[in-house]
């Protein structure tokens, strides 16, 4: 009886052992978050960009779209940015040897903004949202995924008449 209760609890331990080690963790950059004005189709925008590091992200295309998605739907207040913002996005890269020097940040957004970008080999996806053409108070939301060579965006929302 001891020797079952016992293996039983070490089998439990293991198991959520390395059920956590295997689930993804997202780790928000703050030090990269950054809103500001950029030229959009030749005029100057509102804009807010922000990133994040995925660790032990999924493989599986819409297991890594499902991870960011959820992610942002908690994350994101759509109202914030809605009406505000001509374009909002959060980008998400793997986390690695290469980009985890991002977790302590530099001070200097466009040298941070400048290196991550060049690292596209991490580069895993992108929540993203853009204001209509027309009307400016709605917009698309959208989300793209990267896995291996494959690239995928889907529209999840598009309030603006076409």
């Amino acid at each position: 009886m001891r020797i079952s209760l016992i293996i039983l609890c070490c089998t439990l331990l293991w198991c959520s052992c390395t059920d956590s080690n295997n689930s993804t963790k997202v780790n928000y950059l703050e030090k990269l978050d950054h809103k500001g004005i950029a030229d959009i189709d030749l005029q100057l925008k509102p804009v807010w960009y922000q990133y994040a590091l995925l660790e032990n992200p999924p493989e599986n295309i819409d297991s890594l779209q499902k991870v960011i998605v959820r992610y942002c739907d908690s994350m994101v207040h759509k109202s914030n940015v809605e009406g505000r913002y001509a374009r909002y996005f959060i980008q998400f890269f793997n986390y690695s040897d290469k980009t985890k020097s991002y977790m302590q940040g530099k001070d200097d957004f466009f040298d941070l903004h400048n290196d991550i970008s060049q690292e596209m080999e991490d580069y895993r996806g992108e929540y993203r949202y853009e204001a209509c053409q027309t009307d400016t108070l709605k917009g698309v939301w959208s989300v793209e995924v990267k896995s291996g060579d494959v690239f995928r965006r889907d529209t999840l929302q598009n309030n603006c008449k076409n």
